[in-house]
């Protein structure tokens, strides 16, 4: 589990508040807490469509709670996911 914090403050804190709000979002950091998985195997686990996961994916790596990478796979490439950071902190003030 990656050691990392994150603080946000400013707009951003909108946007963070946003993604935490999606049940599907946090399942998929939970998912990640515990290991490294490709969009396949997280839209396997969360029954739901990897183009709904792959876009939740991109949210979460804009907002920086998540690293990609790609990898060779049986069909073409794979992206897996890893969580970014283990903490987040929303300032309200600035």
């Amino acid at each position: 589990m990656p050691l990392n914090e994150i603080y946000v403050e400013g707009e951003e804190v909108f946007k963070m508040a946003q993604a935490l709000s999606s049940r599907t979002s946090f399942r998929i950091l939970q998912l990640l807490a515990n290991e490294k998985l490709d969009i396949s195997t997280i839209a396997l686990r969360l029954d739901l469509s990897e183009a709904y996961i792959s876009e939740e994916i991109s949210n979460l790596e804009d907002l920086n709670l998540i690293k990609v990478s790609y990898s060779p796979g049986k069909r073409g490439i794979r992206k897996i996911c890893e969580l970014q950071v283990s903490k987040i902190i929303l300032f309200l003030k600035n």
